[in-house]
């Protein structure tokens, strides 16, 4: 098809199109003479995933043109692709967590300006530097209670954006002095497990397994929130009203009702 029965065919418009083929984010045309060039499908699921980041996620050019990158180079393996397109849609931070014993690790083995070895790790340092997270009286390293978790429900134990992600973010909990318990990690997870994969289709392209991870952990992750607040939001109804608490003041205020009808 031509440019403007791929912008017809993808509801973008030719100079959308235009644009995403000078930064490269859109594979060039297949010339069929000196002035024209022709698309196939391939072009159309690369302009649906382009569409679904920047219309759904909101996803700036910079960080859609970092996956297409990858889905178009064919020594990056599919799970690359998945995780690349898991952390845009989730907005994890890439890179280990603070305080992660990946972290304190890759710390330790750069040289800083002025020496020639490494320091020695901060689970080391004996002077009055600032507190890591074992010493900081929050409990197990975020690290450790990860890899609990990791062991706990046989999930691979292998490092993922999604592993530092909530390394990350006990390691702040933990800073706020909000430390989850063992059980409600055991409880949480084993819940999520049964969940956590929802109703993809991981067949096609890897366009079309792309957009299905990234609009599918956008919206599923959106229901997973949604749920968690309605299940939080109906125990405090239950707990707290009053109306609830006490069954006269139900029956009272329906006597009251029928005696005004």
């Amino acid at each position: 098809m031509k440019l403007q029965d791929l912008a017809r065919r993808t509801d973008t418009s030719a100079a959308s199109i235009k644009y995403y083929l000078r930064v490269g984010l859109l594979p060039a045309g297949r010339k069929k003479n000196a002035t024209t060039a022709v698309y196939g499908e391939e072009h159309v699921e690369r302009l649906e995933l382009i569409g679904a980041l920047r219309r759904i996620l909101g996803a700036p050019i910079v960080d859609i043109a970092r996956l297409t990158a990858l889905i178009d180079d064919p020594e990056v393996g599919i799970l690359t692709v998945m995780e690349t397109a898991q952390v845009l849609a989730s907005g994890m931070a890439a890179g280990p967590a603070p305080g992660s014993a990946r972290s304190r690790t890759a710390a330790a083995e750069a040289p800083t300006a002025g020496s020639r070895e490494p320091g020695p790790p901060a689970s080391a340092r004996t002077d009055g530097g600032a507190p890591h997270a074992e010493g900081s009286g929050t409990g197990a390293a975020p690290s450790a209670r990860v890899a609990s978790v990791i062991a706990e429900r046989c999930w691979p134990d292998a490092d993922s954006a999604a592993r530092t992600a909530l390394e990350r973010v006990l390691g702040e909990m933990g800073v706020l002095g909000i430390v989850p318990s063992d059980a409600y990690l055991t409880r949480a997870s084993r819940a999520l497990d049964t969940v956590s994969t929802g109703d993809f289709d991981f067949r096609g392209t890897r366009d079309r397994i792309a957009l299905t991870v990234a609009v599918g952990t956008h919206e599923y992750s959106r229901l997973v929130l949604a749920l968690l607040q309605l299940s939080q939001a109906s125990r405090s109804i239950a707990e707290l009203d009053p109306r609830r608490q006490d069954p006269l003041a139900t029956s009272d205020s329906g006597a009251q009702r029928d005696a005004d009808a």
